[in-house]
């Protein structure tokens, strides 16, 4: 590879023109493609050559065993991060694309600078799921995940930085992201995020995201492009263990 700064890509889908229209989205940014196949066992070839990608793009039809493609490309490249590309926004899809093991799921319409900058989100090592998801999470999922929320208004008991936090609990950044883009020590931020759970009755950080989200938390979006570039189009957020436990903040 020319560069040592780029991400090495192999991108698999059963549709040539759209194989071909990654690669040119991609190629020239700071990511390269070095595998194009109809089928994620096309990446034994690279194994073959002794080639690694460092990210797997899968671009799935209506009609795949998501799991099960996941599952081969783990097997083949298994450091590689793993983005889901779907036709239409299905949260049982997404659900299922997480519990995988994939790093992504983003839906097809979405544009190119999104696209890119969702990536670079992948590089950077967080969960990237669509917008659409911001938009309202369904009932069924938050039932679920928060039976001891309380009903009376929270947002009156965080303090303005925890509020500053909770954004960045949204994007699901890790605690050295938010003190950095913060500046304020990881120390500090381990307090304002255990306060932010205590005051919401909320058990993990996944949890009080969502509630966030629920209760009309607002992204700063100008904050957001200057700490991500262009991915604020899409939501960063921890991984999907977290959505099913109950772990205390670490």
């Amino acid at each position: 590879m020319e560069n040592s700064s780029h991400v090495s890509v192999a991108v698999i889908s059963d549709n040539a023109l759209a194989r071909e229209g990654l690669r040119r989205i991609l190629d020239g940014e700071e990511f390269v493609v070095v595998g194009s196949h109809a089928s994620s066992r096309g990446l034994a070839e690279l194994q073959d050559h002794q080639i690694k990608p460092e990210m797997v793009i899968l671009d799935i039809g209506d009609d795949h065993n998501l799991s099960a493609e996941i599952e081969v490309c783990k097997r083949a490249m298994p450091d590689a991060k793993v983005v889901i590309l779907s036709n239409d926004f299905d949260f049982d899809l997404m659900f299922e694309a997480f519990k995988a093991g994939s790093d992504a799921y983003m839906v097809k319409r979405i544009d190119c600078e999104a696209l890119i900058g969702s990536l670079r989100l992948v590089k950077l090592g967080e969960k990237v799921m669509p917008s659409e998801l911001a938009k309202g999470f369904p009932a069924r999922w938050t039932g679920r995940l928060l039976p001891s929320m309380p009903e009376r208004d929270a947002i009156a008991l965080l303090s303005d930085r925890e509020i500053e936090t909770l954004r960045y609990l949204i994007l699901g950044s890790p605690n050295k992201v938010i003190a950095g883009r913060l500046d304020i020590s990881e120390a500090t931020v381990k307090v304002h995020v255990k306060a932010i759970l205590r005051k919401l009755g909320a058990q993990n950080r996944t949890q009080a995201a969502i509630w966030a989200v629920n209760n009309g938390i607002e992204l700063n979006h100008s904050e957001l492009a200057s700490a991500y570039g262009s991915e604020a189009g899409s939501i960063g957020m921890t991984a999907m263990d977290d959505i099913e436990s109950a772990a205390a903040v670490g």
